[in-house]
């Protein structure tokens, strides 16, 4: 009698990472593991289907073989056994999630919190949203599980997730016409603040602050009164702004990236479950660039 060969979901939990990030050292990021782990679960994989899965090419890790065929089949594999766990009541945790969001990536909150409510009905998620740094912080001392950011040049180990442009927008597209541009800002530090002045000032634009904030809340408000030009993710922009561009007189911006960074040691599966959702919610493409959140109704 043939012997019954089984996939492990482990084996396919670390090969879908792989496959996603492009790198074993960023899967064994993204699962709080060392890189030799992922790379023998990955060799016991190949051994148990028979054929290479992945290989390297120039530089990063790509599909090979039955990898491709393999993938679409582990993501259902991993999608369901999470959705059964959930069903039969088996997904409560002792103590909870602790996630630290930056203010312009909250606005992917609700619909990542309530996926990852449904995956565990009974854990505890805290949620933080502060200054990138600050949650980086955070992090790094031990009081967060996990961290969504945006771009922080300085710290390694964070996974992008998503890029998107900045665009400049406002509620009053007269204000373009005006000599010396009011702009809304976020406050020093800010990495759209830099990019929108280096933009400006390459451009030998004048401009001035008329509105000066530490929340995408506070610029878009001084956005939607009409009162200023400020320069925010797409994925920020709300009803009754206009964007703006080079017909307009401004100068191009930038992408900007929002990242997602694990605490060390090994992640406990809400953690790694949670990850998964940004990570999905998020909707990094092949091509770099993602659509709009879900939860954004615009």
């Amino acid at each position: 009698m043939r012997s019954q060969m089984n996939l492990d979901l482990d084996l396919l939990r670390a090969f879908v990472a792989v496959a996603e990030t492009g790198s074993f050292t960023r899967a064994a990021q993204r699962l709080g593991r060392v890189q030799s782990a992922v790379s023998m679960q990955i060799k016991r994989l190949e051994a148990l289907v028979g054929g290479r899965l992945l290989e390297r090419r120039r530089g990063a890790v790509v599909l090979a073989g039955q990898g491709e065929v393999l993938l679409a089949h582990a993501r259902r594999m991993l999608a369901l056994n999470e959705e059964a766990l959930a069903d039969l009541g088996r997904a409560s945790v002792e103590g909870g999630v602790r996630l630290g969001s930056a203010d312009t990536a909250s606005v992917f909150l609700p619909g990542i919190l309530a996926r990852f409510a449904q995956s565990y009905p009974r854990a505890q998620l805290e949620v933080c949203c502060d200054r990138s740094w600050h949650i980086l912080d955070a992090l790094e001392a031990g009081d967060l599980d996990l961290a969504l950011v945006t771009q922080c040049d300085e710290r390694s180990g964070g996974e992008e997730v998503r890029r998107e442009p900045l665009v400049w927008v406002t509620a009053a597209p007269h204000l373009v016409e005006e000599k010396v541009l009011p702009l809304a800002l976020f406050t020093q530090g800010c990495v759209y603040r830099e990019a929108a002045m280096r933009a400006l000032d390459g451009d030998g634009r004048r401009w001035r602050m008329a509105y000066n904030s530490t929340s995408v809340h506070g610029v878009r408000a001084a956005v939607t009164a009409g009162v200023a030009v400020a320069a925010l993710p797409r994925s920020t922009v709300e009803r009754g702004m206009h964007v703006l561009g080079p017909e307009d007189g401004l100068p191009p911006l930038p992408d900007y990236e929002i990242s997602l960074y694990l605490g060390s040691g090994r992640a406990a599966a809400p953690v790694i479950r949670l990850a998964e959702i940004i990570r999905e919610d998020l909707g990094m493409t092949a091509g770099g660039h993602a659509g709009r959140p879900r939860a954004l109704a615009i």
